[in-house]
């Protein structure tokens, strides 16, 4: 009997083999009839289904069947595993792929939760050293120390005001033989705006682009920006930076500790305010550079507009405490009044689609809004000497 991934060979009542594909009732005439031998047809000989086949095929399986299994395996791997899922597809440019795997993963996200579904992934992932709680991030091990020096406990509210430091060191004045330095950074709301930036620029700044898709201050162990945000300084050596960030961060924080900051409540609130001051901190560089961090723009979802919010202010209030560092309001160009809208007026009183599908990122004509502002908050602190942009469009 055949024994899978050998070749077997059958043979007749005689013990003759039979040719390949040869049915034992159609023999040569080597084996014709004898007398008195029974000449009715012998049935071929019939390959059991797979339910019914002998132990010597129990390793066979039915392709039909695999491919229920690696379906089925697959499935309650992504039913284990969505948050690794949802910032795999954030960690993607925007195209259709992350829209494809966002629009399945974060719905499977908003369930599993509350569930516990994604806690024995979380387990396993700390078995093999890869904790999600934030104890290694520089972010949040900052952020833990601010807390200590602001008087407030995990979560907490804080009640001790910032440190007195230094004003911030005056600008110098830019020109076209030696312009100023900007680095335009953050997460994909940079994607458009960076690169709108630097052709619409003046010639006395020299600007670059640094876009970390999929990034935020709520996950520094996916990535950490504090960290990044040092490398950065010593790479680049910007004299301003501006930073538009918080797109994926409507979500909870994991501290150090392990507790579980839920996405909106006041502890996250305040947790965020501090890993912003630490960022701004480091950017401002004892201010000695000036940063311009950017609102997130009104969201087409309510949801998530409403986290943005929060955050923005959040982020403003960082500001307010760090000399050098300076909050830009991008609503009024990148809403109707206030409210969210697809399409809004330029300057020039022309209607531009200003969002993408998502209702979230620009288009190249919203880059072109969000940049003027910025633009013009530069010009304003660096007296900078030609307002004519380098390229148009």
């Amino acid at each position: 009997m055949g024994v899978a991934g050998s070749w077997s060979v059958e043979t007749q009542a005689d013990g003759a083999p039979a040719r390949p594909g040869g049915d034992l009732a159609t023999t040569t005439d080597a084996h014709a009839a004898r007398p008195g031998q029974d000449t009715r047809p012998v049935p071929s000989p019939r390959t059991p289904p797979a339910d019914d086949r002998s132990p010597g095929h129990a390793g066979v399986v039915s392709a039909r069947r695999a491919f229920a299994l690696v379906t089925l395996s697959l499935g309650v791997l992504a039913l284990l595993r969505t948050p690794a899922a949802v910032h795999a597809g954030e960690g993607m440019p925007p195209g259709r792929t992350r829209d494809t795997v966002l629009a399945v993963a974060r719905p499977l996200d908003r369930v599993t939760r509350p569930l516990g579904l994604d806690r024995p992934g979380e387990r396993l992932a700390a078995l093999f050293g890869h904790d999600r709680a934030d104890s290694h991030s520089e972010l949040a091990t900052a952020a833990s120390r601010e807390a200590s020096a602001t008087g407030s406990g995990p979560g907490g509210t804080i009640s001790g005001g910032a440190p007195t430091a230094p004003a911030p060191v005056p600008p110098r004045i830019p020109t076209a033989g030696d312009p100023l330095r900007v680095l335009v950074t953050g997460d994909s709301l940079t994607e458009s705006l960076g690169p709108r930036i630097v052709n619409t620029a003046p010639r006395t700044v020299r600007a670059t682009t640094d876009t970390r898709f999929g990034t935020g201050l709520v996950r520094p162990d996916f990535f950490d920006w504090a960290s990044h945000a040092h490398d950065q300084l010593d790479q680049e050596d910007p004299e301003a930076v501006v930073v538009a960030l918080g797109a994926n961060d409507g979500q909870g924080i994991t501290l150090p500790a392990g507790a579980v900051l839920p996405a909106g409540s006041a502890g996250w609130l305040d947790e965020y305010r501090r890993r912003a001051l630490v960022l701004l901190r480091i950017w401002t560089d004892g201010g000695t550079r000036r940063v311009y961090w950017t609102s997130l723009p009104p969201a087409r979802s309510d949801r998530l507009d409403g986290f943005f919010r929060q955050l923005n202010g959040a982020v403003a209030d960082a500001a307010r405490q760090v000399p050098g560092a300076r909050f830009l309001d991008l609503a009024p160009a990148l809403s109707d009044h206030g409210r969210y809208s697809d399409y809004l007026r330029d300057p020039a009183g022309h209607t531009v689609q200003a969002r993408t599908r998502d209702g979230v990122h620009l288009t190249l004509d919203g880059a072109r809004l969000a940049a003027a502002p910025i633009l013009a908050a530069l010009a304003a602190d660096f007296s900078l000497e030609s307002p004519i942009p380098r390229q148009a469009g």
